[in-house]
């Protein structure tokens, strides 16, 4: 199988060595020729100055790992060109586009998934398998905080894309994760409400905290607090129900510690735990199931996000940043799944 990653930053180079690692043979794109050559000297990838080189050497797939705003414009010059597309999150930044994106793709050919990597996190995973156990659920309530000067060790904060609101940063579409992994669960939301700001001292022109809550068509709801203003790092999720309660907590950054429980009114165990999980894992597990999929080893599963997954969460943030603390009801463009029933 042969790949091509377009984009050669952070999350590019990790692509390139996950989809190396599933067994794919890896070519890199960047217009910046030092990154590019730079990147295909630390992964052993080939390297390709442009779109047309690459796809001259006939690659079977495609990820898009370049700043949100050419996510979409890429991913229409690739639809017919390869088998399959894995497109970085979030899938745009505009309702309107991902819906545009939507309906292109479904007449296409090619395969197309966008990044979750979240849903293949053990804590996400785990919650996942425990939902029967609580009965039906009532509702859950997910958290991701991280310091945002603390986000890259090696470098200037006020660099990053998720700084500056003319690149698509804050934390609202910066933790778009939360919003993917409960809709997942629980079926697409119908409505939203939030509340966002920036209530710290950081030197960036995007929110830093936001609280968000999702009614999802069978009532179920979610609520999700999102901030780049916690430290240490913590992630995780609460999820009630009639039977018992199961809880995720995630706390750190290399290492980070994790551990699933279930506890209801006579017990408490623990499900999953690990002082130190590997956290490039759910990138590699995506990066093996997706190409399982394009090879036809594996049938597809919902861990693998879909176009109409990454539209509606595009949808769902955009409406709970146009909101402002009044619940909107969603486009039924954008609720597909709304009949969709509780994934227990």
């Amino acid at each position: 199988m042969k790949c091509i990653v377009i984009g050669c930053g952070s999350i590019g180079l990790r692509h390139s060595r996950n989809f190396a690692a599933a067994g794919c043979e890896v070519a890199v794109i960047d217009q910046d020729a030092v990154r590019r050559d730079q990147a295909a000297q630390e992964t052993g990838a080939r390297a390709f100055a442009t779109l047309d080189e690459a796809l001259a050497w006939q690659p079977d797939m495609a990820v898009i790992a370049v700043p949100h705003r050419f996510h979409v414009p890429l991913a229409l010059e690739l639809l017919d060109r390869v088998r399959a597309l894995l497109i970085e999150k979030p899938l745009t930044l505009s309702a309107n586009e991902a819906k545009r994106f939507q309906d292109r793709a479904q007449q296409s050919d090619t395969l197309v998934r966008v990044v979750s990597n979240m849903r293949f996190h053990p804590g996400v995973a785990s919650l996942r398998e425990a939902l029967d156990s609580i009965g039906e659920p009532h509702f859950a309530r997910a958290h991701y905080g991280n310091y945002l000067p603390a986000m890259r060790a090696d470098g200037d904060y006020r660099k990053l894309y998720c700084a500056h609101a003319s690149e698509g940063g804050g934390v609202i579409y910066d933790a778009i994760h939360e919003m993917d992994y409960l809709c997942s669960f629980f079926g697409q939301a119908t409505g939203c409400a939030g509340t966002f700001g920036r209530i710290g001292t950081l030197d960036i022109d995007v929110e830093d905290w936001a609280s968000i809550v999702l009614t999802h068509a069978t009532g179920m709801r979610s609520s999700i607090h999102l901030d780049y203003l916690r430290n240490p790092k913590s992630r995780g999720c609460e999820i009630v129900g009639t039977q018992g309660t199961i809880l995720w907590e995630s706390l750190g950054k290399a290492p980070e510690a994790c551990r699933v429980t279930f506890a209801d009114s006579k017990s408490r165990k623990t499900l999953f735990e690990s002082a130190g999980i590997d956290t490039n894992q759910p990138y590699l597990d995506m990066a093996k199931n997706f190409t399982a999929l394009v090879d036809g080893g594996v049938t597809d599963d919902d861990r693998l996000a879909s176009v109409d997954d990454g539209a509606h969460v595009v949808a769902l943030a955009e409406t709970c940043k146009q909101s402002l603390g009044s619940s909107v009801a969603l486009g039924a463009e954008f609720s597909r799944e709304a009949s969709h029933s509780c994934n227990r």
